[in-house]
């Protein structure tokens, strides 16, 4: 039997990403006898479906709206196409998860530490750090420069920016899937594949 995984956050849509001709519905993924187990779900404004992950038998589904419309993101064998078309190859690694090209190009990498989490633009370039702290928070930042971070609560966790300001609530413990949410730098169908790449590993 699956495990389920309900998160549920807000978070402001990112920059970047493709067009996408189909209307902008909120949408949820439902669970039920027949539907496809809800592995992860981030909720939008003002209650549909910002990112739902689904995976059932090898295949991974992502509906997203980071982009502010709809796109759907399909998986198979670490591949993750959009309409046909090739988005990114998710790679997991034992020190963390590369997203690349059809021709191994590194478009994105996570790189896990013992004390942190580095997300790197290509192989080098770091562009975000996760650190967890004796108070059950992971604090993002980008540069020296806190952008976010993940904190627990009694019933699961929170998503909040530099402010302070809550962006989205979650019914799980704190993770680093939930913190690449806060890499807004990076393109929402890579960020979308990335998080669901990072839930595998939690």
């Amino acid at each position: 039997m699956k495990r389920l995984l309900v998160v549920a956050l807000v978070l402001v849509a990112g920059c970047g990403g493709a067009r996408e001709r189909t209307p902008a519905h909120p949408t949820a993924v439902q669970t039920s006898a027949t539907a496809m187990p809800a592995l992860l779900r981030v909720t939008g404004r003002p209650s549909g479906s910002l990112v739902a992950v689904v995976r059932r038998n090898g295949t991974t589904t992502i509906s997203s709206r980071l982009s502010g419309t709809r796109v759907t993101i399909g998986g198979r064998s670490g591949r993750f196409t959009r309409h046909g078309h090739l988005v990114a190859v998710a790679k997991t690694y034992r020190d963390g998860v590369r997203l690349k090209t059809a021709r191994g190009r590194t478009l994105w990498r996570v790189k896990i530490f013992r004390n942190r989490v580095q997300v790197r633009r290509g192989e080098a370039n770091v562009r975000y750090e996760f650190r967890p702290y004796g108070d059950d928070r992971i604090i993002v930042r980008q540069g020296l420069a806190v952008v976010g971070s993940v904190r627990a609560l009694e019933d699961g966790a929170e998503v909040v920016d530099a402010r302070g300001v809550r962006l989205g609530r979650s019914s799980s413990p704190p993770g680093n899937d939930m913190a690449v949410l806060l890499c807004r730098e990076m393109p929402p169908d890579l960020r979308a594949v990335l998080t669901a790449a990072m839930l595998r590993r939690r």
